[in-house]
């Protein structure tokens, strides 16, 4: 009965993030790209958001990915840590939701999300001070590939968006949690982008911040299995 009524709860909050998430991203998409320097003021008054607005099945999806998450994170419990965990990670991933869409618009990640992915990531890091390391290395070890590459590239083949985004998610679920964001979203990345490419027979842009998005949801619903999994690889090939 409790966790039912959890579950609920889970629903309820994770649409009404879902609510706000959908309007800063609609906004943001309004606003456009940071070089068209459109009057952030002017955007903001003209801009209406509604539950029709293309951008609210933000709403849907982040309702359903809290859900999910608790389904998931509670099975083994509903104690304090999992508890913290579960609000860190669901509330992360509304923003990677809505961050989603707004990349896929304009190919830009705004600045707002990253942050606040940042500061989760803070919180996660104080509450587990024991393994602090574990989430100052992640906060460097893809966002450092991301930027040799960025750099290597002239920024050609990775963005700023993408470095800092990965830093962010680092920081949130550890150096093991966001190797596998960079191993499943370049993944996913590579197959979803190819299949467009090849069904369209044309050449468009990728927006990589989907995909690392989409890898940072799996990996906090099954990144502790994931990575038992390959683990597990790795013994078997070493023997």
């Amino acid at each position: 009965m409790a966790l039912s009524f959890i579950y609920i709860l889970l629903l309820v909050f994770g649409a009404t993030g879902g609510c706000a998430a959908s309007w800063y991203s609609g906004y943001r998409v309004a606003l456009g790209p940071e070089e068209e320097e459109n009057d952030p003021n002017e955007i903001r008054k003209t801009y209406k958001w509604k539950l029709k607005s293309k951008e609210a099945w933000i709403i849907l999806i982040s309702a359903v990915t809290w859900l999910v998450l608790g389904i998931i994170i509670l099975k083994d419990g509903l104690t304090v840590e999992n508890i913290l965990k579960l609000t860190l990670y669901a509330i992360a991933a509304t923003m990677m939701i809505g961050l989603s869409y707004v990349d896929i618009m304009i190919f830009e990640i705004p600045p707002l999300y990253d942050i606040l992915i940042a500061i989760l990531g803070m919180i996660r890091l104080l509450t587990d001070l024991s393994h602090w390391y574990e989430y100052l290395i992640g906060s460097v070890l893809v966002s450092g590939i991301f930027l040799l590459i960025a750099l290597f590239s002239k920024g050609k083949a990775m963005g700023g968006g993408d470095i800092k985004l990965t830093a962010a998610m680092g920081l949130l679920l550890g150096w093991k949690g966001i190797f596998l964001v960079m191993a499943i979203g370049s993944l996913l990345g590579a197959v979803i982008h190819g299949i467009i490419m090849a069904v369209s027979k044309k050449e468009h842009m990728l927006a990589f911040g989907p995909y690392l998005a989409a890898a940072g949801v799996i990996v906090m619903c099954a990144g502790d299995r994931l990575a038992q999994i390959y683990m597990n690889y790795v013994n078997n090939v070493m023997k």
